[in-house]
């Protein structure tokens, strides 16, 4: 961690001199308030549910100035991210207790699943929630790992309320400010009958890189353009509750968010070097870079009181598109032996539609047993391997590759997804103390895919005619929870986590592929498709509350047996496919602490660590990238967090709260661009700071974010084309950044 005088000073007014904002979790006792979690399909609080669990209150988030998933993920004992796909926007996936990969853990706006690489802007939430094991059984095939929950506030039939927030502040590397404005609004329209919830918000990040380009092309004087990787987000939410009677309630929700920047956030590395420090990006030619995200989503949500349980019916739509744009001028002139070099840019677009439909019963029965039953189907289309890549010309390239015309790639790989699927748990009270539960989830997943890749890069001219894979099983689960003292809980889970297979693109054999794939014992016909993975993780947990309910102590140690391991393999000539790739074990343990020691000091804090190695080092006759006893890729080894908050009355009107935050990431390996020498991520610490006076009906608020300034490497890019031998792009995080926030509440 940098430790420059700069930091120094700006660390020490935080620790020193202030005195902080009051926050909610705290009651008039100085006991901590109880947090309540939805995890298991029904309201519980979160010391009486049998999960590790890690979950940030809406004050929480407000206390430590959350608007993102960076700010939050790098809190959370043994979670791990990283860039592992091409491009920005759908690059990120979330490991969890050691299970990395695409679709390893699931994401959940409310009720919807969602993609992992979406980044909602956090505004109205009401609570994260971050599962930790499979939840299968509730949650379906894509939350091996855990499940990563936001939920969203819901309209309140009684009374008005409405905020206004906005903020500026600066960030090191860049002269242009960031500035933020936000509005939301509660309205009953028929009380306790109708209400309407809505907000709506504009982010503007500036950007710290800058890109040059030789004036005149192959010169050496220089034109550069500062402001690289600028991203304004804007988006809004709108909530109609419609309650008739007392046991029926109707909410439609709205929600929509885009995404536009002049550029990605990747530092140029070199062979040697991976630290992310050069934020000038030297080029051959001036071409933009960046794209845009937008996405929508549409909701219905019904839920009707029985008087013996609740009866919920969940209805969405989801609708995203991507399109980046990357320049590939220097890699496809090197690849070609262009001389002199070819202005050349490539273009990505990934659609994706997806309909989600729930129905499920969660009892509230007055015997010693208790249910959750359920049925789910779930629509996808999309270009999901990779994706649509436009027919793509440089200048002069028939003549070198002798393809028949100028086209260097084109790509179009569509996909449908149908995944119907039964759930359910029941629970047994077989004593005052002890609980048992078992749960299951029968699934059937249909992935039909096909395509076309043609161009230099390509060869000849590839069509996949249709082809399904069809996945179907069942994920068991069975736990165990007692409870030593009305404050003391332990309990034990041995529950299974399910991936289906899928389909890829064939792998060409221009540029090498086909010697790349004989190297490693792969066929063509293996590199077009993979089977399922699957995982069973065995824990031991207790929750525990201590002191007149100041102080909790919640851990749990885990193991986890991971078979026909699926892992995204990029070739040295540019293409990738997905292979089963042997077996793992992930073990570990997580502990969580939140205390209140004196009144209007609130600590808390969590540590973690994962070692997920490598078992068998290959599986169907093909040579997997890792060895026995090798890390398993993208996963951190310890993880930590403490965030200390301290309020008082300053006097009848005034109040202050003092927040510093401390987060640590430990390394890890990526297998982005050569998965057979894997590249190590350094560890890296965040460190986040919040001073807010509170008067009246308005906070006014000194935030800081990654006050040392530590410029962390997330991910060595995949790129969209091919990685620049020599040039690795490392993404990083956002530098130390300062400003100025106020929020008025009416």
């Amino acid at each position: 961690m940098k430790n420059t005088p700069c930091a120094q000073a700006a660390l020490m007014s935080l620790v020193v001199l202030c005195p902080t904002a009051a926050i909610a979790a705290v009651d008039s006792s100085g006991e901590l308030q109880e947090v309540v979690v939805t995890a298991q399909k029904r309201s519980e609080s979160l010391q009486n549910v049998p999960l590790s669990i890690t979950a940030f209150s809406a004050a929480d988030l407000d206390t430590r100035a959350i608007k993102g998933f960076f700010d939050y993920a790098t809190s959370v004992p043994n979670l791990g991210f990283g860039a592992t796909g091409d491009g920005s926007a759908n690059s990120r996936t979330i490991s969890i207790r050691g299970v990395s990969g695409d679709n390893t853990t699931g994401f959940y706006l409310d009720e919807t699943p969602l993609p992992d690489s979406l980044n909602p802007h956090i505004l109205d939430v009401e609570r994260i929630e971050v599962l930790r094991g499979p939840q299968g059984t509730l949650y379906g095939a894509r939350s091996m790992g855990g499940t990563v929950r936001m939920i969203s506030k819901q309209p309140d039939l009684t009374s008005f309320s409405a905020s206004l927030h906005t903020g500026a502040s600066t960030t090191s590397g860049t002269n242009d400010p960031n500035w933020i404005g936000e509005a939301t609004i509660n309205l009953p329209i028929i009380q306790n009958k109708l209400a309407l919830r809505a907000n709506g918000f504009y982010d503007r990040e500036a950007g710290y890189f800058s890109r040059r380009w030789p004036t005149v092309p192959g010169g050496s004087d220089y034109t550069t353009l500062h402001n690289i990787g600028r991203n304004e987000t804007s988006g809004g939410d709108l909530s109609l509750l419609w309650k008739p009677t007392d046991a029926l309630s109707v909410t439609g929700r709205l929600l929509h968010q885009e995404s536009a920047y002049n550029g990605f956030a990747l530092a140029d590395g070199t062979a040697t070097n991976l630290t992310p420090n050069n934020f000038m990006q030297t080029r051959l030619f001036d071409i933009a870079e960046g794209g845009s995200d937008r996405w929508t989503l549409y909701a219905l949500n019904i839920k009707y009181d029985t008087g013996f349980g609740e009866l919920v019916s969940s209805t969405s739509y989801f609708d995203r598109l991507i399109v980046e744009r990357e320049d590939q001028s220097d890699v496809v002139s090197f690849l070609f032996g262009l001389d002199p070099p070819v202005a050349s840019q490539i273009t990505e677009i990934k659609p994706l539609h997806r309909f989600v439909q729930e129905l499920r019963f969660a009892s509230a029965l007055k015997g010693p047993v208790q249910f959750v039953v359920g049925a789910y189907l779930s629509e996808s289309n999309g270009q999901f391997n990779p994706g649509y890549y436009p027919p793509n010309y440089v200048a002069g390239l028939n003549a070198i590759s002798g393809y028949g015309s100028d086209l260097f790639f084109y790509q179009n790989y569509p996909s449908t997804i149908r995944e119907p699927a039964l759930f359910g748990e029941v629970s047994y009270q077989a004593t005052d103390k002890l609980k048992i539960t078992a749960g299951a989830r029968w699934y059937e997943i249909k992935t039909t895919s096909s395509g076309i890749e043609a161009g230099a890069a390509a060869g000849v001219d590839l069509i996949d005619p249709p082809t399904t894979l069809t996945n179907v099983g069942v994920n068991p689960k069975v736990q165990v929870d007692y409870k030593v003292t009305p404050n003391a809980m332990v309990y034990a889970t041995a529950a299974k986590g399910f991936r289906p297979g899928g389909i890829t693109p064939s792998v060409p054999t221009a540029l090498g592929c086909d010697v790349n794939l004989e190297a490693i014992g792969v066929t063509q016909t293996q590199a077009h498709r993979y089977k399922a993975d699957s995982l069973w993780n065995y824990e031991v947990g207790s929750k525990t509350s201590w002191l007149d309910n100041r102080l909790t102590v919640d851990g749990a140690v885990f193991f986890i047996d991971w078979k026909d391991l699926q892992q995204q393999i990029l070739l040295p000539c540019g293409f990738q496919f997905r292979a089963n790739v042997g077996a793992a074990k992930s073990q570990g343990a997580e502990l969580e602490v939140h205390a209140r020691p004196v009144r209007g000091l609130d600590v808390s804090g969590g540590i973690g660590f994962q070692k997920a190695v490598i078992t068998q080092a290959s599986s169907g006759g093909a040579v997997s990238p890792q060895q026995v006893g090798d890390r398993v890729y993208q996963v951190p080894d310890w993880t930590g967090n403490l965030s200390l908050t301290y309020t008082h009355s300053l006097n009848a009107k005034y109040s202050a709260l003092y927040n510093i935050g401390y987060a640590y990431m430990g390394s890890s390996k990526s297998a982005n661009n050569d998965p057979f020498n894997p590249r190590v991520r350094a560890p890296y610490s965040i460190v986040d700071g919040k001073i807010s006076v509170t008067f009246e009906s308005w906070d006014v608020s000194l935030v800081a974010k990654n006050l040392t300034n530590e410029h962390a490497n997330l991910a060595d890019n995949r790129s969209i084309a091919v990685e620049m031998p020599g040039r690795p792009r490392i993404v990083t995080n956002q530098p130390r950044t300062i400003g100025i926030d106020v929020r008025k509440s009416f």
